[in-house]
């Protein structure tokens, strides 16, 4: 049986499966269900979740340059 992304399970190499898994053996995305920056960040332990920015005094960051 030929290694799939236990995410979508979409068809990977062997390789990519034996490099992107975690510790437990899972594949929790590849490039048909996830964007290559949310790879690099999981590969790299940094958290890929959604993260709203605040300044300072708790007042929400607009990112994408207009009011909240």
């Amino acid at each position: 049986m030929s290694p799939q992304c236990d995410n979508c399970g979409a068809h990977v190499s062997p390789v990519f499966k034996r490099a992107r898994s975690d510790n437990d053996g899972v594949l929790h995305g590849c490039p048909e269900c996830t964007s290559p920056a949310t790879r690099a960040r999981d590969c790299a332990g940094v958290s890929s979740a959604y993260q709203q920015r605040t300044d300072p005094d708790g007042q929400t960051i607009a990112t994408d340059g207009g009011d909240v």
